[in-house]
């Protein structure tokens, strides 16, 4: 089986026989498929040609290339009412929840089965969904360290661009520091008040 998630900045090619160990080949999501597809290692190709591709992911546009790149024999459709099935909530619309989150819940509901949890998935959006009492009770969507990074450079006049790496001090004594602190602080603050709410909720969870 073949699994291929497209992210806003990366897509990952996934290959299990059993559902537990995967080979994972990550590539930007802007490159071309077809360029994607041929750079592949060898056993790829046949995989491709011959067991059933799951696709999906946060681009709808680049989803409909990848459709039109793969052979639609191989290509499965999501049972998009699975998930509502498995994780009861209240999200509205359904269809809405990204793709992403619901991957990310189900993984955390099957190896969790019984415990109450808040699922944090750090991308180019960071997201912080409740999972309790076997149902998905909603979430909260930020800017991931990456974008805000981006937003800062380009909506003000001198700050740098840069791409987020760890800092070893708590408060910057440059422009760069600074910045990388702050919104790191940021995301971090943000997953604790999301602990913190979720333990009120729940006593005794997480």
């Amino acid at each position: 089986m073949i699994l291929i998630a497209i992210g806003n900045t990366h897509t990952q090619i996934a290959h299990t026989e059993d559902g537990r160990n995967f080979r994972v080949e990550r590539r930007p999501s802007g490159a071309a498929i077809a360029e994607i597809l041929a750079g592949l290692p060898s056993p790829w190709s046949s995989w491709l040609a011959e067991e059933p591709i799951y696709l999906g992911g946060v681009v709808p546009e680049r989803e409909a290339l990848w459709r039109a790149c793969l052979a639609s024999g191989q290509i499965r459709d999501w049972d998009a009412e699975r998930f509502h099935a498995l994780l009861p909530n209240a999200y509205e619309p359904p269809q809405s929840l990204g793709f992403d989150r619901r991957c990310c819940l189900l993984a955390a509901a099957r190896d969790w089965p019984d415990r109450n949890l808040l699922v944090v998935d750090a991308g180019t959006a960071i997201t912080l969904d409740l999972l309790a009492d076997g149902r998905f009770h909603g979430g909260r969507i930020l800017p991931g360290l990456g974008l805000s990074l981006r937003a800062l450079a380009q909506h003000t006049a001198q700050l740098p661009t840069l791409s987020p790496q760890s800092c070893a001090v708590d408060f910057g004594n440059s422009t760069e520091e600074c910045l990388l602190l702050g919104v790191t602080a940021g995301a971090a603050a943000a997953v604790d008040a999301a602990l913190r709410d979720g333990r009120r909720r729940y006593p005794g969870s997480f």
